[in-house]
């Protein structure tokens, strides 16, 4: 691998835990190698494979083979002991390469790849285990094997009308990494003041400023919208007109990603969602059930303030914007043509939308850290989610973003 591999100054901890949440409701596609070392292994061979599918071949065009599930959404090799059957018998190498590296992230930027993690896992959404230092070899190995991307890729565009250079795109982004690194602000307040920053800037004509001055610009827009900010906490609102609807229909997007919803390939079960996302959508009287693991509420109730969150319930919240603000992995989040400043604001709702879905998984209870820390898996699984990154994604988005009602949403909700 051509770029240099680096971790975070942030100290990132993680060590597989065996909950077996990776290999539940996941997509593992396989490369051409992937697809070797399954056929060394003679699966079909095997007496307790013998009739089983190990892999599908998806008809669509330019769709790669991926390991095959069970009618449960989880993968064919995992055992009732959450274990790895392919690691069990032939080997961690023996795995396929996503199976192998997750959760750990490469980030490729100009100069670097930038080794994070992503808290889809929940050990790592905790911070449970050892440094992220300690997997650096392992990592730099496969590089060294020529299994991972070895290239940088192309600079993100920084607003919709500006590109600009990897330099251009690293000096707004470090802008960003400050004011969701600063310490003295609570998260809610960060994530305010990143979603003005990134106003103001669509605001400049950045073709006008070289790359000498463009830091004096971003001091300028960081002090900007930290004074901007304190008006949304003096009169909060509840989202209003056509933003309510958007903002609960990318919600229930969200809430097919928590960890116990389980897909079910039916019309049946389409046509229940499709009428499911037509009640959320409106809002009125009972939340319908999406899965079994949430109970019954209103949706006048989840308006309601949510309450005082301790340090320790907010912490995976914070390390989850901390990390990427710092390794720019919400750029790089399978969001193809999206500018910077679109990827932030999408993944700042993103908090809004957990604390929603909190107030839901919760109700009747104080919240917990376990509770936490399935919002943050639910928040990561939407990066790169398909629902969550084409085009209807993208409008609304943008039309939440119009006349801050995307500084609103993220007031109301972290009452």
């Amino acid at each position: 691998m051509s770029l240099p591999i680096k971790t975070l100054p942030i100290i990132e901890r993680w060590d597989c835990a065996s909950c077996g949440n990776c290999c539940r409701g996941s997509i593992i596609p396989l490369s051409v190698d992937d697809l070797q070392r399954l056929s060394d292994q003679r699966w079909e061979a095997h007496p307790d494979f013998e009739f089983v599918q190990t892999v599908v071949r998806p008809g669509w065009f330019g769709k790669r083979p991926q390991l095959a599930q069970r009618a449960d959404g989880s993968c064919v090799f995992l055992t009732p002991d959450n274990r790895c059957r392919i690691h069990a018998e032939h080997g961690a190498a023996a795995k396929p390469l996503v199976c192998q590296m997750y959760p750990l992230q490469l980030v490729p930027q100009e100069k670097r790849a930038i080794l994070t993690l992503r808290r889809s896992c929940p050990s790592a959404a905790a911070d449970n285990g050892s440094e992220l230092q300690k997997h650096l070899s392992f990592v730099k190995q496969m590089a060294e094997q020529g299994e991972l991307l070895g290239k940088a890729i192309r600079a993100p565009a920084i607003t919709r009308r500006y590109r600009g250079s990897w330099s251009e795109v690293l000096i707004v982004a470090s802008a960003i990494e400050r004011l969701m690194t600063d310490e003295r602000y609570p998260l809610v307040r960060r994530l305010v003041h990143g979603v003005r920053f990134c106003a103001l800037l669509e605001q400049c004509k950045l073709k006008r400023f070289d790359e000498a001055r463009l830091p004096e610009l971003m001091e300028i827009l960081e002090d900007g919208s930290r004074q901007e900010a304190s008006e949304f906490f003096q009169e909060r609102t509840a989202p209003r007109g056509a933003i309510a609807p958007l903002f609960r229909q990318t919600a229930a997007e969200y809430l097919r990603l928590h960890s116990s919803y389980r897909v079910t390939d039916s019309w049946r079960e389409r046509w229940r969602l499709a009428r499911a996302a037509i009640a959320i959508a409106r809002g009125r009287g009972t939340v319908p059930t999406i899965h079994a693991a949430l109970p019954a509420v209103t949706f006048t109730e989840l308006e309601q303030p949510l309450g005082h969150l301790s340090p320790e319930i907010q912490q995976p919240f914070v390390r989850l914007y901390e990390a990427n603000a710092s390794s720019l992995q919400y750029v790089n989040a399978a969001r193809p043509g999206w500018s910077l400043v679109e990827s932030f604001r999408a993944f700042a709702l993103a908090y809004p939308v957990a604390l929603w879905i909190l107030r839901w998984s919760s109700h009747g209870r104080v919240p917990t850290s376990a509770d936490a820390i399935e919002m943050v898996t639910i928040m990561d699984r939407g990066q790169g989610h398909e629902p969550l990154a084409g085009s209807q994604h993208r409008r609304r988005v943008s039309m939440m973003a119009r006349s801050a009602e995307l500084e609103r949403m993220i007031v109301w909700y972290a009452r």
